[in-house]
This record gives C-alpha cells, structure tokens and sequence, in this order.
C-alpha cells in the first residue's frame, strides 16, 4: 500500500499496491469530474502499483466519501418501479356519458386506515391528487385482509362501461402446447404488482378518479379492476420478450422452458437480463427454477407429457352416493348433457332411472332402493365423467361459460366450452362449505358460489369474455354494474371487477353445476376466515356502550328482526317489515346480527339508548343523524332522530326562535284620518323627542319636537293635531308607558277613538311608523354632517315626503290626504279626477302589498301558527345578564289564546298572563318533567294581565 506521509493529504495517487512507499516514478496534474464537480488534483505514478487511490480531500470534494454526520445515510426512492420507456393509453369511448358517483361512506374505524393506504399509495408513486373537476368519478370500498392490513378497491363497474377492450388475443393452451413436447426443465417467473409497473398516459387517467373523504385522487399506474388490463399487460410484456426462445408469457405468468439444462440455464439468463434491462420487478417468492414439473394455465407440464391439473377432475371422483331423490335427479342430468361422450349412455344409466320411475317423493330417501346394481352403475358414471376426452382441451376463441350452484352444503361449478361441435366441459370444481358460510341466506350462498367458481378457474377466464350462468334470479341484478349490494355481497363483487362476463338467469332444472354441490362430501375442515371483513363492521360500527354480546343476544329475541330473517332466508315477507324488503339486496346476518351495507340494525329495544348515546354533547339534527348514519340504521331513523332532539329541554332552550308568522298586510282603511300609527323616535343628541303620527291610508306624516314625553304631553300634543284634522277611528301604538296609561286609554275613549297596542318587543306590528322613523333619522344624520338646523332640515324633508308619489300608493301623500297636490318649487299639473285616481292606489295598493307579503314570508321562511289553545311553551328572555343565559326561560307558560301570531300566555308558577308574538315562544315537545324551583324573570316591558 502507498502512503503519502500526511506530507500532502491533498495528494490523488493514480496507483496503489507496491510494498514500498517510494518507489515513486513520476507525476503530473489533471481535472477530476464527478456528478457535475470539476476538481485540479496532482497524480502520482508507483512502480507496481496495481490499483486507483483517491486521496482524502479530493474524495471528500467529489462527495466520493463522507466522514461525520449522515455517514450511514442511504437516500432511496420510494416510487415503486415501473417498466422502463413503457406509457400506456386507455382506450375510451367518449360516447358514453360519464358517471360521477358520490363519496361512500365508510366506517370511522376505518378512515385512518384509508388515509394511510393513501399516503402509501402516493409516496409509491401509485396515485396522485386531483385538484380538478373529473367527468369520471368511482367510490371506494376498503377491504380488511385476513392479517389486519386493509386493501383499497375502487369501484369501477360504471367506468369499465366506457373502456374499450384491447383486440390483443391471449394464448391458449392449444397453441402452447406443441412447444413443451420435447421439454424436460421448467421455471416459472411471477411479476411483483404487474399491473402497478405500467404507468399511465396522463390524458386518460381521469377515467380512474375515485373519491374519498380526503378529496379526488386517481391512478397513475394500471389498476386491477380496469377490464382491459390483461391484454394491455400481455401485449406490453409480449413486446419485451419478443426476442426470447423457450419462453411464453400469461399475463403477468413468465414460463421459461428447455430441452436440457444448459439450454434451459442459458434462456433463464437471457430472460432475467431483458427483464432488469426494463425494470421489470419479479416478486421472488413465486418464482419456480429449474424443475421437472410445474403447474402452467391448469395443466401439469411434465417430461413425459402434458395432463389436465387433478384438482379440476377430483370433484367429480369425490362424489357421495346420493341420498335423495332430488339429489339423483341432478347427477342424471349433469350425466345428460356431456352424454355424447359417455358410449352405452342408456343402459349405464338404467338401474339409476328405475328409481325415478318408482314415482318416489322428492325429499324420500334412497338407501331402502339403492342396491348393489345403482352402486355399480353410479360408479362406472363417475370413472367415465373424470375421464372424457374433452377435459383439458381449452380454446380461447370458443365461447365460454361458468356456470355455478349453491346447495345447503357445498358449492359446484362446471367451466364449458361451446363451438361448432357443440357443448363441451373443460373443468369441474367444488367444494363444502364451512360452518359460518353455512348459515349465510340462499342469496349469499349463490353469490359465493358465481365468485369462487370464476376465481377456481381464474387461468381460463382472466382477460376473456364469458357468460356467468345461475339459477338465482336476484344474482342477474346484485352482479350488475348498479347494484348496492350487502357488506358481505359487496366485497365479492368487487373482486370480480377484472373479469368481463355477463350474469344469465336459467331455471334450477337445466344447471349442471348442482350435483357438484350437492353431491361433496361433508366436511368442516375448510375455514371460515371469509367474514373477517363482516366482522370488523360489526367490530366497530356498534355503539361502543354497548357490547357485542347484548347486540346479539337482543337482536336474536327481537321479533322484528326474526320476521326479517324469515323474509330473507325464506321469502316469508309480512307486513309489519315491509320497511325492511326494499333494503333485501343489502340486508345480511353476521351471527344473530342483521347488517344493512356497512351498518348495525339496532334491535328495537336498544334503539333509545342509542340515540341516548348519539346525543350525548348535544348535536343538532343533522350532525346527530350524521353521526348515526355512519354506524347504525333501522326503519324511519331520521324520524326518530328529529323527535329526540325536539323534546330534549336543552336544546330547545337554547335552541332558535320559532319562524315568524306569515305577514298580514292591513287593508287600507275606507278614507283618509281613519287609521292612524304613532311613535316616538329618540331621545336625540340635543335630549330632544320627535313625535311621529302617519295617516295609513295616505301615508300622510305629522312631526312634533318635544322634551317630555309623559301622557300628558303626548294627549296635548294629539290635541293640537286633532283640532286642526279631526278625530280619527283607531290609533295604533307601541307599548310605551305614555301610551299603555289608563290616562291615555281614558282620552281615547273620551274621543272615540280605539286604541290597538302592538306585542311587546314586536315593533314588526307597527312596521309603517318604524319605517318612517327609519326614513326621519337618516335625514337628521345628514343634517348633522352638514351642520345645518334640526328644525329646519325637518321642515324640508316633511315638505319634500308630503310632495312625493310613495311607492306603493303612486300618489303623494298630501294629494290622497287633501284631494290636491300640495304646491312646492317644481312645477306640476293638478290631477283631473281624484276617483280615478283612488282606484288606481287601492289596485296598486293591493299588488304591491302582496308582493311584499310573498317575498318577506318566503325570505324570513314564515309558517302558519303551530301554537294553540293549551299548549305548554317557554317565553324567550328579552334581557340577558350574561352570555351563557340560555335564550328561552326554563319556566312553562300554558297559551290561553292565540290569534295569528298574537299570543295570550299565562305563567304556570305565578299565573301572570302575557301577551306575546309567536316568535317569542317555543313549544314544549316531549315528555319532559317541568321543574319550577328555579327563580323567573319577567319582563317589566311585557304586557300583564292579572289572571
């Protein structure tokens, strides 16, 4: 090794390996680059030397080496790996109107286990954030593994509508086959995610956006679930092993084969080299080398041939004696229909036939009929059946079917194949059902049976088209694109997103596939484990406060819920649950649970302490049904939801006023001077009172100034008036204290005049004085920004209003008051006729009125008096003494009468009766127990009349 004595540590040796540090031949300059950084550095040649050395410096300059902090950091990417160079084109049909689904909910459990799986899925580079409006949106539905991690489906039924299939054709065994006759060495390659390694053109991602409760997300790679990605994936792989010999790929499935080892070493190589030279990822733990045989597209490929695999065969040399009649009848007619392949059909069949001719009932029992004769014949069948020549010869071109069946006990399916020779059986497959699977409705058994059927013979179905055959009508719809399926329903269908079939209805009689259910033999050993999904909503939909085992133990002595497990097991629907049968497609039974999707049917008898629960802190109506939705759900839940928080005291306490009564526009009185409205607006900066008198037929306006506005004053001035106009009929006034006087009320009825007080703190009722005091007080503000006389600006603005056409009437006040139009600075011409004249305002009058009343009712959301003679209410608090004082009285006041929105109340703890408009009161609902310790306010300003 050669040093360089610490003399020069900047120093780059160009060699390294003498024994002797100075064996030094000569040395010269140079630039180094490295990632972008140029450097000068002094080369030094040693005699011997055999190997390049950097100095120090110099390494640590180019980033070469690291000494300190972040030494053993390893920066690495965390987007998954894609196909090098490949960007791959949905194809879609633009004719199809697109689909934007809503988001679904999922159980709250969940949502951080979805919001993980997201965040996953965008650091893998897998997904990506939509930040626009997409013409194509899907749900999603997680799905629980069996290790607790979750999956993350997207629900593509509706998009795959509008994908349009790639014409690349799949290879058939057929073709293959003549290449493995002289093979002996086979390994198998199985790529990671295949689909998750091709990433897609940005213009046709946004068929893919899917929804979620953290917004639009969509998929930057091809997904399971689009129905053309198995021949985009088998193209794309086809093209990059097109120059590989000994080598075939199925989808994602590489089989790489040779006629010797070496030959077979030497294509392995090759192949493994093209696929890292793409960045293909191989997942390592399915990958087969080097054996002799190996299980490839259903067939066991072997040096000395090539079989069907046994498993497709084995249902069928399995099957038990029948025990029924029912159950014979399927064997004979699963025989019958691939009976041009069994020679002698006739007489095999006979000593089988003769029990049916023994007209026996259709659940009798065979075992006194069935002798050695049938056991012979039975026997012979079923060698014959595993045995034709049909089984194993799969064509790609010839249209295909499943065709599936469910019975108490097991499951079966028959793959077939039809061309121009006719029908013919590739596969037979079945198996028992577990004990949980056992207890699912005949619906579930049947969807469990269409989704085990295409996943069994997954190899020949995968990226073809084919007709999914049951004789369970509802399946035609809940396998639809549509549908909305039970929890237990949904999470099969979606596994099924991949495949491209259409579900077919055929009667019970002509489906092959039932003997193979019926006919398995008994056996618990298969687990369960199906559920864990079903049980997790369970798990963590239920009301934590109450346990699982209560739930079950209800729900299985609810009688409700019983009549709803006979509708659905056995079509017995009543009417008491008629609520229930327009749900049937998504009701299911977990144990003794009833499930609706993703929800918990509370039994009756737990429901009030659910909503008790649901409304614990308080919410409102739509935040409490919200919060149930999510979890719980049983018939006319809003309903009840709405009733609960109506009677909680509370909330209705503290709760919104009622919505005021609809507007009740005052007729116009018969003449001028008729009706009048007073008021008096102030005090005003100058400690000053203005005293405002409006005519309600002419809207004609009097202004008095005053200091004192005690009864006294207000009758002299109201004398003055009427001394120079007259008496009028009525007078309309607030409950001010000069005007409630018995003082006041004397003069009144000494003139003839009735006095008509408006509801306390209701200045609504007298809304013609309010608007014009609203009208008086902006021209006293701009007289004060312009620093002209009080006096003088009212004078000019009484001029100017009594002057003026008024917008509902179209006549000027003093025109209507005085049959003249009073004369001011603008020249005018006096009206001709004052009759036609007042017919034209009361028309007017009347339309604009109306007008009015429609958009302030429909504006302030105004309904009909729910209150009567009786009811049991609480007076709202007109004066708080704090912010957490609620906005109602806890005190109930029964209602004596009610007019319109005029209400009569009496106080129930000290009998003192007010009057007060209806949205000063809210009714007691419920079956609240009414406590009167507490104290009570009463507002002094209120009306009181001794009971």
């Amino acid at each position: 090794m050669v040093y360089n004595q610490n003399k020069n540590p900047n120093k780059t040796f160009l060699a390294y390996g003498s024994q002797n540090p100075l064996d030094l031949i000569g040395s010269f300059e140079a630039e180094i680059e490295a990632d972008g950084k140029i450097l000068k550095a002094t080369f030094y040649v040693i005699k011997g030397g055999t190997k390049d050395l950097l100095g120090k410096i110099t390494a640590i300059s180019l980033g070469v080496l690291k000494i300190g902090f972040g030494i053993n950091q390893i920066t690495t990417t965390k987007a998954f790996t894609k196909f090098k160079g490949v960007l791959i084109n949905i194809p879609i049909d633009d004719s199809v109107h697109p689909v934007s689904q809503p988001c679904r909910r999922i159980p709250i459990p969940l949502e951080s286990l979805v919001e993980n799986k997201l965040e996953e899925l965008l650091e893998s580079d897998i997904i990506e954030k939509v930040h626009e409006p997409s013409k194509w949106v899907s749900p999603i539905v997680p799905i629980l593994k069996k290790n607790g991690e979750l999956r993350l489906c997207v629900d593509m039924r509706r998009a795959n509508a509008a994908i349009m299939r790639e014409n690349h054709p799949l290879p058939t065994m057929t073709q293959m086959l003549p290449k493995f006759r002289k093979a002996c060495v086979f390994s198998k390659l199985d790529i990671k995610n295949a689909f998750h390694q091709l990433e897609i053109h940005p213009k046709s991602r946004y068929i893919t956006t899917f929804i979620t409760m953290k917004g639009l997300f969509r998929y930057k790679r091809l997904m399971f679930g689009i129905n053309c990605a198995p021949e985009i994936f088998q193209k794309t792989l086809e093209r990059i092993l097109v120059g590989c010999e000994g080598v075939i790929n199925f989808i994602d499935d590489i089989l790489i084969f040779g006629d010797s080892e070496d030959q077979h070493d030497i294509r392995l190589q090759h192949v493994l080299k093209i696929l890292k030279d793409n960045e293909v990822l191989l997942n390592e733990e399915k990958c087969i080398f080097k054996v002799k045989n190996i299980q490839f597209l259903g067939h066991e490929l072997t040096p000395q041939g090539v079989k069907p695999q046994n498993k497709y065969v084995d249902s069928i040399k399995q099957f038990r004696i029948p025990k029924k009649l029912e159950e014979l009848k399927s064997f004979l007619g699963l025989v019958n229909y691939i009976g041009k392949w069994i020679p002698k059909l006739a007489t095999l069949t006979e000593p089988l036939k003769k029990l049916l001719r023994n007209k026996l009932g259709k659940n009798t029992g065979l075992d006194k009929f069935w002798g050695k004769e049938q056991e012979t014949a039975f026997s012979h069948l079923k060698t014959t059946l595993s045995k034709i020549q049909s089984l194993g010869y799969y064509d790609v071109e010839d249209k295909t079917q499943v065709i599936a069946d469910a019975s108490p006990v097991g499951i079966g399916a028959v793959l077939i194949q039809i061309n121009s020779k006719g029908p013919k059986v590739i596969a037979y497959g079945n198996r028992t059902l577990s004990d949980c699977e056992r207890r699912y409705s005949q619906t579930e058994k049947e969807a469990l049976a269409l989704v085990w059927a295409v996943e069994h013979f997954d190899i020949y179905l995968f990226g073809k088209e084919f007709d999914l055959i049951t004789d369970h009508k509802p399946l035609e719809v809940i396998f639809g694109p549509k549908s909305k399926p039970c929890a237990r329903i949904e999470r099969w269908v979606l596994r099924l997103q991949a495949y491209v079939f259409k579900t077919i209805y055929r009667p019970g009689k002509t489906n092959i596939a039932d003997p193979l259910s019926r006919l398995c033999v008994y056996s618990n050993s298969i687990p369960s484990g199906g559920d864990s999904h079903v049980h997790h909503i369970v798990e963590h939909s239920r009301p934590l406060a109450i346990s699982l085992n209560e739930i079950r133990k209800i729900s299985n002595s609810d009688s409700e819920i019983q009549l709803v497990r006979k509708g659905i097991y056995d079509k017995q629907w009543v009417d008491s649950v008629k609520a229930y049968k327009i749900f049937e497609n998504e009701l299911c039974f977990y144990e003794e649970i009833l499930l609706r999707g993703n929800k918990i049917v509370v039994p009756m008898n737990l429901r009030k302490d659910v909503l008790s629960a649901a409304h614990e802190g308080h919410p409102g109506i739509v935040g409490m049904k919200g919060r149930l939705r999510s979890k719980v759900w049983w018939p006319r839940i809003d309903k009840d939801v709405e009733n609960l928080v109506k009677s909680c005291k509370g909330c209705t306490l503290v709760g919104l006023p009622n919505n005021p009564f609809p507007l009740k526009r005052r007729e116009l009185p018969t003449a001028p001077w008729v009706d009048l409205a007073v008021d008096f607006l102030g005090p005003l900066p100058s400690g000053e009172y203005l005293f405002v008198l409006i005519d309600y037929y002419s809207r004609y306006k009097e202004v008095k100034i005053c200091r004192i506005i005690t009864s006294a004053q207000t009758i002299k001035m109201l004398k003055e008036i009427f001394s120079r106009l007259g008496f009028p009929m009525s007078i309309t006034a607030d409950n001010g204290r000069q005007f409630i006087s018995q003082e006041f009320k004397s003069y009144c009825a000494e003139c003839n005049i009735k006095l008509y007080n408006t509801i306390p703190y209701w200045p609504q009722q007298n809304g013609e004085v309010e608007r014009q005091n609203r009208d008086i007080l902006k021209r006293l503000r701009i007289c004060k920004i312009e620093g002209k006389d009080m006096k003088d600006s009212l004078y000019e603005y009484l001029m100017m209003y009594n002057s003026t056409p008024h917008s509902t009437t179209g006549s000027s006040p003093s025109e209507l008051f005085f049959k003249r139009q009073n004369r001011d600075k603008i020249p005018s011409i006096e009206a001709i006729n004052s009759e036609m004249i007042d017919l034209e305002i009361r028309d007017m009058d009347k339309t604009n009125k109306d007008k009015g009343k429609e958009y302030t009712d429909r504006k302030r959301k105004a309904s009909e008096n729910i209150i009567s003679h009786g009811d049991k209410v609480y007076v709202k608090n007109m004066e708080k003494p704090n912010k957490l004082c609620a906005n109602f009285n806890s005190t109930p006041h029964t209602v004596e009468a009610s007019k319109g929105g005029d209400v009569m109340v009496r106080n129930d703890k000290t009998g003192q009766v007010f009057r007060k408009n209806v949205v000063h009161l809210k009714k007691v609902e419920g079956q609240w127990t009414v406590q009167n310790n507490g104290s009570q306010n009463i507002d002094d300003d209120s009306e009181k009349i001794p009971s």
